[in-house]
């Protein structure tokens, strides 16, 4: 089976700052106004010596063809640097890598016309002319004849939305208007595959669910793209991606749908319960019932002006049988009122695995990661 993209064991090394700045420079009071040889700079350039860090250790990853996968991890976690080997821009050093079957160390040209990438930074766009005049320039840059470029970008222009500022100088765009055109200019060559890094990042909460919906709805439903999108909204994650790789410090440590991941990671659930009828006093006696019960790993409550039991928020494992829980709140007097279930979201899971939720204490993962 062919795959979009394909990374097989890839690393990926930089040498250390340090080790660029004094490779081969003269030492002491006779490095004084000396900016070192010419062979010296070869080897920083070069790295021909170490020490280095390894930013990718290993990356095996499969994306399929019309899939929206997404890359997810903290800062120095190896995210852009693999978005980058994919787009031509930084060289691998062990490992394969494969874009619709071809490698970007050694065929640029063919990895380029199957891939595209929208990056948030990216600009290059004259100010001086509208948006639609600007989509043309690229067109023709990209080698597209003055038909399929008219055609191509009228058709890009309703696409996104922007048909009726098409005329209007760009500097009058918002930030998602602009967010908006990258995404035109990225899909004129029409690549089958198309690459985002932080595609929402900056934009206001209405542009952002937006553009997410563009994704899903135009890109890869209609347009049948594959999409491999880096971010750290979680909650963008789980709304978008099929699947989801989470990364720390250049190796993949989680790699499933977004469900699978919180609810196999995660073992426990919150449990509110709203109450009243509480006797004053009697609280104390409840909670430390509820806390013999196997399966309920920590109580909360909630206390009411006048010192009556108001509620009580519980951790419990998913195994756990709530009908004995509640008939124990029932049979002790109290009135239940309403009882809540908040099930683990991909930011809990992503705490967890990457061991930033203190309050839980040693990570537990399950599953085939």
């Amino acid at each position: 089976m062919g795959y979009a993209i394909e990374t097989i064991n890839l690393v990926k090394r930089y040498p250390t700052s340090s080790r660029l700045a004094t490779a081969g420079m003269p030492r002491g009071p006779a490095a004084r106004g000396n900016v070192g040889g010419f062979g010296a700079i070869i080897d920083a350039v070069k790295g021909s010596r170490g020490p280095f860090i390894e930013a990718l250790k290993g990356i095996n990853l499969r994306i399929n063809e019309g899939e929206i996968f997404g890359i997810l991890g903290p800062n120095g976690a190896g995210k852009t640097t693999l978005i980058k080997i994919l787009c031509t821009l930084v060289l691998y050093d062990e490992g394969e890598v494969y874009v619709n079957g071809h490698d970007p160390r050694k065929e640029v040209g063919e990895v380029l016309k199957n891939l595209q990438a929208v990056l948030p930074e990216s600009r290059g766009f004259n100010w001086r002319l509208t948006g639609k005049q600007n989509l043309e320039f690229y067109a023709l840059l990209y080698g597209l004849s003055d038909a399929d470029a008219r055609e191509r970008v009228d058709y890009l222009l309703d696409f996104t939305g922007l048909t009726a500022r098409a005329d209007d100088g760009i500097q009058r765009y918002s930030t998602g208007m602009q967010r908006r055109l990258l995404l035109c200019r990225a899909l004129l060559r029409d690549t089958p595959i198309i690459v985002f890094d932080e595609p929402t990042s900056g934009l206001d909460p209405a542009s952002a669910g937006e553009f997410r919906k563009m994704i899903i709805d135009r890109l890869a439903k209609d347009e049948g793209k594959t999409v491999l999108l880096s971010t750290h909204n979680l909650q963008e994650a789980q709304e978008l991606c099929d699947r989801i790789a989470i990364m720390e410090r250049g190796k993949v440590i989680a790699l499933d749908t977004p469900d699978n991941v919180r609810h196999l990671v995660i073992e426990d659930r919150m449990l509110k319960v709203a109450v009243s009828g509480a006797v004053a006093g009697s609280q104390e006696r409840l909670i430390k019932d509820l806390e013999s019960i196997k399966g309920i790993c920590g109580i909360s409550t909630e206390i009411g002006t006048t010192g009556n039991l108001q509620s009580l928020s519980m951790r419990v494992e998913k195994e756990l049988d709530l009908a004995f829980v509640l008939r124990l709140l029932s049979g002790s007097g109290l009135v239940i009122r309403s009882v809540n279930t908040e099930e683990p979201t991909l930011e809990d899971a992503f705490n967890l695995i990457t061991g930033r939720d203190e309050r839980r204490g040693p990570r537990r993962m399950a599953g085939g990661f």
